[in-house]
């Protein structure tokens, strides 16, 4: 079983806490801001700030060849995109601590395309057997209600679902960044967070009036600019260096602790609540995910 230095597990506190502050932050100012322009402004700041830092810090020569070009545009959809967008339009509609647990099932995920796409982490009976238990606590926090069908019910089943699809996007990334052709780490953040940028920028301007980032206030700006640089720019580059440096294993199951500090985020600074089934739905989350951590000797 390969055992992890201490550098590798302050990065992965480091990326909890950017990843639960951003869903809280995101939460705030998800009723402010179109989704689109919420989500282009924030990796726009943050691939600023990668450019301007490889520019004019780093000066060596770019890393990246032609051959990663269909790769940083898929890991700029699915790491950045495509999930900020879906995630900036759930949280309109669900609280942020079941956001956060929400996002915290990524290690299922992971583990189901790590067994198909890395040879090197396939499924073993105990990860099987927590993907299963962490699944049924899945279905109890995003469960139909058996009551009367209403409209901000159906709203709120649908933010619930969207931000599990963003979560679906996480994994894809994770997995994703380790089949990447090799190159240096800032060179692909800034590589994948820029193109990110430019899609997002052309689908805002395509779709949306400019109206809301042009009337932002000063508070709106501080988070944009908070959530592209330390939760995009920042987090993505510290995720290709764990990625090189460890497993897609080691890094989703530090999701565990991001329902945890959004769940607490949300409850001190936002006065959230959760029911008692949320709780339980996680509990057992969590209980899948400490049996899938497990070593298993044979494979499934």
């Amino acid at each position: 079983m390969q055992t992890h230095a201490l550098r590798h597990w302050l990065i992965l506190a480091f990326l909890v806490l950017c990843w639960a502050s951003a869903i809280i932050l995101t939460r705030v100012i998800a009723a402010e801001m179109t989704p689109i322009w919420l989500t282009a402004g924030r990796v726009s700041s943050g691939a600023i700030a990668l450019i301007l830092y490889r520019v004019f810090i780093v000066r060596k020569p770019w890393s990246l060849g032609r051959h990663h070009i269909p790769w940083v545009i898929w890991l700029a959809l699915i790491s950045s995109a495509v999930p900020f967008i879906f995630l900036a339009w759930g949280m309109q509609y669900t609280s942020s601590a079941i956001a956060g647990i929400l996002i915290g099932t990524v290690p299922l995920s992971v583990l189901g395309l790590a067994h198909f796409l890395l040879p090197d982490e396939k499924m073993t009976r105990n990860k099987a057997i927590g993907f299963l238990i962490g699944f049924a606590g899945l279905v109890l926090i995003i469960k139909p209600d058996s009551g009367p069908a209403s409209p901000e019910h159906n709203l709120e089943l649908l933010g619930e679902l969207a931000i599990f699809f963003c979560s679906l996007c996480y994994a894809m990334n994770t997995v994703s960044s380790r089949l990447i052709p090799p190159a240096d780490n800032l060179d692909k953040a800034t590589a994948v967070v820029t193109t990110s940028a430019c899609l997002l920028l052309l689908a805002a301007f395509f779709f949306e009036p400019a109206d809301a980032l042009l009337n932002a206030d000063m508070r709106q700006w501080l988070i944009l600019i908070y959530l592209g640089i330390v939760p995009t720019a920042l987090a993505t580059l510290m995720v290709f260096v764990l990625l090189s440096q460890t497993t897609a294993t080691f890094l989703a199951m530090s999701n565990y602790l991001i329902p945890v500090a959004t769940a607490l985020g949300g409850i001190i600074f936002l006065n959230e609540s959760l029911t008692w089934g949320v709780w339980f739905g996680f509990a057992i989350i969590l209980a899948g995910v400490a049996i899938s951590s497990r070593p298993g000797r044979l494979p499934v």
